[in-house]
């Protein structure tokens, strides 16, 4: 058919070029012919006959006109709607076909859509103009919503989000979120949470768990460990823990339960922190052998809010048959005397004249018996059954818990960077922490010197610093543990009873705690770029926290030129216990600090003065001696503020509270330049001009304050009785008991120099020295306790003994004091963080080290929750006990178990 239609066509173009009267000549060109059928194919006439037969119809379909033209395109649309039906539903298309109503709503949809009706996005007008939106939001802020709220109200109102886009939004975000929490962060060293076993499990009686606690809690350093002196690339640990005490081990403990091998590195003989009369020095009489394994509590182990402070200690000491690893906590005091945790001397509160003072017993109880005891014996106001009513100490311990209640939010605000704590909001605590107490005392207190008096001595008693001086935020805290309504208790067992369940937990994960090591300093890595420089680069950072250009902390260097090393990767890091002045002033090679700087705001601190313990050892039990487990203070840092009233107006000028404690010739600090240190950066002076003596730490001159000398019956004391606190002392050390005398070390002891930071430097003294301030502190023992005049054993002095940082609010304003420094690898934990002469306070310092160490987020801390003890518990494998309960060190007192459980589970539902 093809040939045939070429060769006609080529016949009548030849036909049109010749034109008419030409004759054509049939040779030029081939002549049409029928088309030739392929016989291979068509073989027959028949088949041929076919073909022509179905060509015809076929051509007469397509070009005939009529009712029959539109027969082929029915037919056409048909097959075409086939296919796609095919196309559009696939497998579904039988479905769909039976039922034509889902096609139907389909289509709905689809127009809906089409129009904008499903988009994320409002179309059209806002329900609220954008000004009236704004509004909203701000009262919103105002009223404390919380910034994920805040944050929903903004994406409605100003972005335009659908309600249901809203909604599905938060499902996902809480979808993410919960997965998060459910996973391990980058900073996890291990896979899974290893189950121990307890300290004590080898024990086969109650005396072989006695025994344990005649030992110190570590392993004494021999010449023979880390003998490496440079990095090797191959270190046995990736985390040192520097420091002593139940902080120290709590740190580190929690640590090792992420995966990390941890070497804690405790300076004295023992790593419970507590002394011995191998430790102290001028013993006033003959010892017995008896003392040899007796520790000696030096440190503030009480603890207040029990309950709270099991819940932060189970992860790091739960083991596989007891959530708390065998530790019990047991009630200070006794029935008898209300379960008194405190005694308070202080200058003219409570009699007349303002030289003598009456102790005042601060029982358990919580605020209705602080209220009552002040009504009492101090004149105050009754409270009503509702808890305030007439009383101002009762209105007062309110107003500081409700200061308090944000104190988390604070201290948590330590892990973040600044730039995350620009959009958050102040809280409450924070702005107290930059002020003074004396203030609020005045403010809230005005009428009654007495109770203001209690108040500041309540407030501060662990230093020998007036209101005036004392930061809120430290006051506050002192205040609100006060009210716990089950008082204070203690570690059944002491701390090293604590310690030693700690210890077992770090050495079971592969770590180890060594004891009596003589640290020289931090040792820092500087690359060949750092150590060219003739001056450190200023940082880019804008944030505080690790510095990359600054050397990174990689181990210690101890006295003997021994080197300990974690090595320079990032996962390894050197934790400081020891507090600021120690690290950066006295462990830092003078180099680096002269080179690379302090923390921001460091210099413009001082050093608390440093402390003396005195160690006692008495000639009976604690009920052979009539000894109390409560402790005694002497605080003329809180005495009689001296108030007038202007007989012709009746006016009351306010006197100022701790008046004979104030040095009026030192420099004072006032608000004003609070403010300023916290806008403070880089280590500049008030002035705003850049003090290059601060940035080296240690100013060239040494200037003294004013003479200080301890007094017999004046002077700052506390006197406590470990022995008495502990149920199972008697079990394991017989009828001895110990007492703990504490005192400021005077200038006989110590120099205070005026250098940036201030700090104290210990002096020579000789015999002479010695022996008198031994003999003024027997007959301030004596005076107060007679019943230990004849039953003193030895007198001992440990010290001078540094305490950290003085808890003023330029501590709590300056920037540079958070876990992590600005020098990589290294961190920092303890009650330099939080408040000193705290337990709970110690154990928070040590919780932010290992936070910051594991590199938690904002988001994991503010929005999750998330830290590493919520981690801990969640991945932990719950205690089998079978119903039994394991107990550490076991006692007799019953009794007092059960009525502190009691006292706790009211203390949870407050």
């Amino acid at each position: 058919l093809l040939v045939y239609e070429n060769a006609t066509g080529a016949f009548d173009s030849a036909t049109d070029k010749s034109g008419e009267g030409t004759e054509i000549d049939p040779t030029s060109f081939d002549a049409p012919s029928e088309p030739k059928i392929n016989s291979y194919l068509f073989g027959t006439a028949e088949s041929r006959e076919e073909i022509l037969t179905i060509m015809s119809e076929t051509s007469s379909h397509f070009t005939s006109v009529g009712k029959a033209a539109a027969t082929w395109k029915i037919h056409a649309n048909a097959a075409k709607f086939e296919r796609h039906l095919d196309e559009k539903y696939g497998v579904f298309r039988p479905f769909i076909t039976e039922h034509p109503e889902i096609e139907v709503f389909i289509r709905g949809v689809q127009r809906k859509y089409s129009r904008g009706e499903y988009s994320p996005i409002r179309q059209g007008d806002a329900p609220v103009d954008k000004k009236t939106s704004i509004i909203i939001l701000f009262i919103m802020h105002r009223n404390g919503v919380k910034m994920e709220n805040l944050i929903l109200g903004a994406t409605f109102f100003l972005v335009g989000l659908q309600p249901l886009a809203l909604v599905l939004l938060v499902i996902l975000g809480r979808q993410l979120f919960e997965g998060r929490k459910r996973k391990k962060i980058a900073g996890w060293l291990g896979s899974e949470v290893k189950t121990v076993k307890p300290y004590y499990a080898k024990a086969k009686d109650d005396k072989a768990k006695q025994d344990i606690l005649r030992k110190p809690v570590g392993t004494l350093i021999s010449d023979d460990d880390f003998k490496s002196v440079e990095a090797t690339g191959e270190e046995t640990y990736d985390t040192i823990v520097v420091g002593s005490g139940p902080d120290t081990m709590y740190t580190a403990a929690l640590l090792a339960r992420t995966g990390r091998s941890v070497l804690v590195l405790s300076p004295e003989q023992d790593a419970s922190g507590c002394r011995s009369i191998s430790e102290a020095s001028g013993i006033g009489s003959k010892v017995s052998k008896g003392y040899s394994n007796v520790p000696f509590d030096v440190n503030a182990s009480n603890v207040a809010h029990t309950s709270r402070q099991q819940k932060l200690l189970a992860p790091a000491l739960c083991t596989e048959s007891d959530a708390q690893g065998g530790i019990r906590f047991s009630q200070i005091g006794s029935e008898a005397d209300g379960f008194t945790s405190d005694i308070l001397s202080i200058p003219g509160m409570g009699v007349d004249n303002r030289k003598d003072s009456h102790p005042f017993i601060l029982r358990a109880g919580g605020v209705s018996n602080i209220a009552n005891d002040t009504a009492s014996y101090l004149g105050d106001g009754w409270p009503d059954d509702e808890g305030v009513g007439n009383s101002t100490s009762a209105g007062y311990l309110a107003a500081c818990a409700s200061i308090n209640a944000t104190a988390s939010d604070f201290y948590v605000s330590k892990l973040l960077q600044d730039s995350v704590l620009g959009a958050k909001k102040t809280s409450s605590y924070q702005e107290a922490s930059v002020r003074y107490s004396s203030a609020f005392l005045d403010q809230v207190l005005p009428l009654n010197a007495h109770v203001r008096s209690l108040m500041a001595g309540i407030g501060m008693k662990g230093e020998n610093l007036p209101p005036s001086k004392t930061s809120m935020a430290v006051h506050v805290t002192n205040v609100c543990a006060q009210t716990s309504p089950e008082g204070f208790s203690y570690p059944v067992g002491g701390p090293r009873a604590l310690c030693s369940a700690l210890a077992s937990v770090i050495e079971q994960n592969g770590g180890k705690v060594v004891t009596g090591v003589k640290l020289k300093e931090f040792i820092y890595h500087e690359d060949e770029e750092m150590k060219n420089q003739e001056e450190a680069k200023p940082s880019k950072k804008n944030d505080v926290g690790a510095d990359p250009s600054k050397p990174r902390c990689y181990g210690v260097k101890l006295a003997d030129g021994r080197i300990i090393s974690v090595g320079v990767e990032d996962d390894s890091c050197v934790i400081s216990m020891l507090g600021f002045i120690p690290t950066f002033i006295f462990y830092m090679p003078d180099n680096i600090r002269s080179k690379y700087g302090l923390p921001s705001g460091l210099p413009a601190l001082a050093e608390r003065r440093p402390l003396l313990h005195f160690l006692v050892g008495l000639n009976g039990s604690a009920e052979e001696l009539s000894l109390t487990g409560a402790d005694w203070y002497r605080l003329p840092n809180a005495s009689l503020a001296l108030d007038e009233m202007d007989p012709s107006s009746g006016q009351v000028t306010q006197g100022l509270i701790g008046a004979q404690v104030i040095d009026y010739d030192a420099d004072e600090i006032d608000e004003a330049k609070t403010a300023e240190i916290t806008n403070d950066d880089d280590n500049e002076s008030a002035t705003g001009k850049r003090d290059k003596r601060a940035k080296g730490g240690i100013a060239p001159r040494n200037k003294k304050v004013r003479r200080n000398k301890f007094t017999a019956g004046e002077s700052w004391m506390k006197v406590s009785f470990p022995s008495a606190k502990d149920p199972s002392w008697k079990e394991r050390h017989g009828n001895i008991s110990t007492c703990v005398i504490t005192v400021e070390a005077d200038d006989t002891f110590v120099q205070q120099f005026e250098s940036a930071p201030k700090i104290f430097s210990n002096i020579k003294y000789g015999k002479d020295d010695h022996s008198h301030l031994h003999q003024k502190i027997t007959q301030d023992l004596a005076e107060n306790f007679p019943q230990l005049k004849e039953k003193i054993d030895f007198i001992s002095m440990v010290g001078p003994v540094r305490k950290g940082l003085s808890q003023t609010p330029l501590r709590y304003a300056v920037k540079g004091i958070r876990p992590e420094t600005l020098y990589p690898g290294l961190f920092m934990g303890g009650s330099d963080l939080t408040v000193a002469d705290s337990f709970s306070g110690a154990m928070v310092g040590g919780w932010m080290a290992a936070n910051a160490v594991l590199k938690y987020s904002f988001i994991d801390h503010l929005y999750l929750e998330k830290n590493i003890t919520n981690d801990l518990q969640q991945f932990l494998k719950s205690p089998r006990n079978a119903g039994e309960e394991d107990i550490a060190v076991p006692f007799t007192m019953e009794e007092r178990l059960g009525e502190f459980s009691e006292a706790a589970e009211s203390s949870k539902e407050e």
